[in-house]
């Protein structure tokens, strides 16, 4: 593991949407692994299959043992009674189908992040603008979301970009800062290792720290790219190959 990102700037890229075979991927975890060490510059990646942890798991002890130069995160896409809702930094599975704000509850008491993906999207299930404000108006911060995709390259991501910037405004300082680029990557040529991230410590201090501490200071501090600023940005043609 490299003290600095290993882009060779001051800022390090992560991809947190990772899925694989596991789920509805189609590469296998060893074959994300190789490809984000010998393919891309990311910093950190975080294993996201749909209602299991099991290859995320199988990716850390792969990781573990292998001679890569980024981090590795065990996370989850679970189904919940509103949409999907991405758990990271978790050591156990989250059960599905349960309330919204049980889940993030849920998460957040296994020590790790709630992040809403592809927000408002209707061709998949998806937490809408009225739960995510109903959980910021719940009195119990444990049922806050850490954070939600702003942009997301695949087909329903893509398909409420504009609605989902009007939702984060008016609180701004509650969705807009927090907000991160998504990846939702299914297919390994698809991560290209282009979301940045404004990682304000050294990798290494990064990867010692992964719990939601410091990921909440990332996505607090960080700022999305110039392209994903622009409302109606599209995605690279690679991302576009879905």
């Amino acid at each position: 593991m490299t003290a600095r990102p290993r882009n060779g700037g001051a800022r390090g890229k992560a991809d947190l949407h990772i899925h694989t075979l596991y789920s509805d991927g189609t590469a296998s975890v060893a074959q994300v692994l190789d490809w984000v060490e010998h393919q891309t510059d990311l910093d950190l990646i975080a294993i996201t299959d749909h209602e299991r942890i099991d290859g995320a798991l199988r990716a850390r002890e792969l990781h573990a043992a292998g001679d890569f130069h980024f981090e590795l995160s065990v996370g989850e896409e679970i189904t919940t009674r509103r949409g999907h809702l991405l758990a990271l930094f978790i050591e156990e599975r989250i059960p599905a189908l349960r309330p919204l704000g049980e889940t993030v509850e849920r998460i957040h008491a296994a020590g790790g992040i709630a992040v809403a993906p592809h927000t408002m999207a209707p061709l998949t299930p998806s937490v809408g603008g009225g739960s995510m404000r109903q959980l910021q108006r719940d009195t119990d911060a444990g049922r806050h979301l850490d954070a939600i995709e702003l942009m997301n390259p695949s087909a329903a991501g893509r398909a409420r970009h504009h609605a989902r910037r009007r939702v984060a405004p008016p609180a701004r300082h509650r969705f807009l800062r927090r907000a991160r680029r998504g990846g939702d990557r299914h297919r390994v040529d698809l991560v290209p290792g282009s979301e940045r991230r404004g990682f304000p410590r050294r990798t290494r201090e990064l990867g010692a720290r992964t719990r939601r501490g410091s990921l909440e200071h990332v996505a607090q501090r960080g700022r999305l790219p110039p392209a994903a600023r622009r409302q109606g940005a599209a995605p690279p043609a690679r991302d576009r190959a879905w």
